[in-house]
């Protein structure tokens, strides 16, 4: 019996997603993030795994599997992956596979590309340099460069369009016009084009390889009379994408009945599954609600994005105490804490539910409130079309909170939400305009448009002498609330997980 796992978030373990569905071979593939996940080809055979995992939650989930061949297809820079998932196949004695990325051919007559041993190296030799340099390293790298003098200024970063590596740029104070979003593998006339676009005299790449893009990317700073620096990976060995294909087809295989085989101990006593769609607060364990507190310890999974799963596990770690003292007569006390799952677009919940087996109660968290600008509607009705039983537990919204932090009452407020999305001149006019008393105006952000951008957009229509404030990472321990005028906002920057409010008034 062979059960098959692969490590993916890369363009090679797309590549072995696709052969396992072309050739009918059931697989897990366990990528880190939604946004990995949404790139993965939709098969019967495969069964994706949205998660992070240290190496004792990899050798449980490869237990509890059944896993018989692991492949390891991440990315040539993730070391500590990689190094999990070589000690979880040790612990389990399951065979493990190294997919490799195919390495260019360095020469040396290579004239303008300088090769450095780590991302600090790098930054080091950029001090000895000037002009704006043009970084392509990914997220995980960026704060390597925030050691740079007035690298606010200089740096360039190209990232992963998802809302974790946006969030994490901007909270290093690389925004707007210096932060772009964009998938790749680019050609090399995309990739000139953006460096000629911001003047780049500099590139800082990862010796990537033919799937990264790594050729073009020499090429168009060379078009573009630019020095690159290159970030070597270390030496691997292992196998080539063709080769590992070969070696999955000559292992045995279970197929379609991987994913649905009955267990040898069925549990006819089986908890019916319960949904709770929970909003948690603006962040901090202090604002959620003891009911949802509640909620979360007696799951078995937690669903939702890791910043929110990582403010669950701290909220319980401060409430399982009193449970455990609550429960300490009581035989049937949970001894384990949930599962998580790094989950939450709609889509992605329900595609999780519809293979989750274990029954029992699954919560799916929410930020804020689960009845304001929340993905709780989308989800419900969806929960509500397949039969699903759950439950709405509402949560303290962020415009809530910021009101009774600035002392102020919201009865007569307006609502926008500018998360995701780019907010329209008339709609914003429509709100602010026209009106016959004082109302304040919140607006969430956390999209592609900061409170800077709308502040700026606000002044330019009239609005520049309105009172506003601005309140950022709300309810956490590094919380900043600024009050001032629209005009003043319009000229500073704030961090991605914020909110606007403006006090709108009669114009004369």
């Amino acid at each position: 019996m062979c059960r098959l796992l692969i490590f993916g978030g890369t363009t090679e373990g797309r590549q072995l997603a696709q052969f396992c569905a072309d050739h009918r071979i059931s697989a897990w593939v366990s990528v880190a993030s939604q946004y990995g996940c949404d790139l993965l080809p939709s098969s019967e055979y495969l069964r994706i795994l949205v998660n992070r995992m240290d190496w004792q939650e990899m050798a449980e989930f490869m237990r509890d599997k059944q896993v018989r061949l692991v492949v390891d297809a991440t990315h040539p820079y993730a070391k500590e992956v990689t190094g999990n998932i070589k000690r979880a196949c040790m612990e389990e004695q399951i065979p493990l596979l190294r997919c490799l990325r195919d390495a260019e051919a360095e020469s040396a007559e290579e004239e303008g590309v300088f090769y450095v041993p780590t991302a600090e190296a790098a930054v080091q030799m950029l001090g000895r340099t000037e002009g704006n340099v043009f970084v392509t390293t990914g997220s995980k790298e960026l704060r390597a460069f925030t050691a740079l003098a007035d690298y606010e200024n200089r740096i360039y970063a190209r990232v992963l369009p998802s809302p974790e590596a946006a969030e994490q740029c901007r909270g290093l104070g690389i925004t707007g016009r210096h932060l772009i979003c964009m998938q790749g593998p680019f050609s090399e006339e995309l990739n000139a084009a953006m460096m000629g676009q911001i003047e780049a005299r500099w590139m800082v790449t990862k010796e990537t390889g033919k799937n990264g893009g790594y050729d073009e990317k020499i090429r168009a700073a060379r078009r573009n009379g630019a020095s690159v620096i290159v970030i070597r990976r270390e030496k691997e060995n292992g196998f080539s994408v063709k080769e590992v294909e070969e070696k999955i087809l000559a292992f045995p295989h279970r197929r379609k009945a991987d994913f649905s085989e009955k267990q040898e101990n069925p549990v006819s006593e089986k908890e019916p599954l319960h949904v709770v769609l929970a909003g948690i607060g603006p962040g901090s364990a202090g604002q959620m609600t003891l009911t949802v507190m509640e909620h979360m310890f007696h799951s078995r999974v937690l669903l939702g994005a890791p910043r929110m799963i990582e403010s669950a596990l701290k909220a319980l770690d401060s409430l399982e105490q009193l449970f455990i003292h609550r429960n300490q007569n009581e035989s049937s006390g949970r001894k384990n804490r949930p599962r998580t799952e790094a989950v939450y677009q709609p889509e992605a919940v329900i595609r999780f539910l519809e293979g989750y087996q274990e029954g029992g109660m699954v919560t799916v968290l929410f930020s804020g409130d689960t009845g304001f600008y929340s993905g709780t509607k989308k989800l419900a009705a969806e929960l509500k079309k397949r039969g699903i039983s759950f439950t709405i537990l509402p949560g303290i919204s962020s415009a809530a909170y910021l009101a009774a932090r600035l002392g102020i009452s919201w009865e007569r407020a307006e609502f926008l939400t500018a998360h995701g999305r780019i907010l329209d001149t008339e709609e914003l006019l429509c709100h602010i305009s026209g009106i016959q008393e004082p109302r304040w105006m919140f607006i969430l952000l956390a999209g592609t448009e900061g409170a800077g951008e709308l502040c700026r957009r606000l002044t330019d229509l009239g609005y520049g002498n309105l009172q506003a404030a601005v309140g950022e990472r709300l309810s956490y321990e590094n919380e900043r609330i600024r009050q001032g005028t629209v005009k003043e906002f319009s000229e500073t920057a704030a961090d991605g997980l914020s909110i606007l409010a403006v006090q709108a008034k009669p114009q004369d």
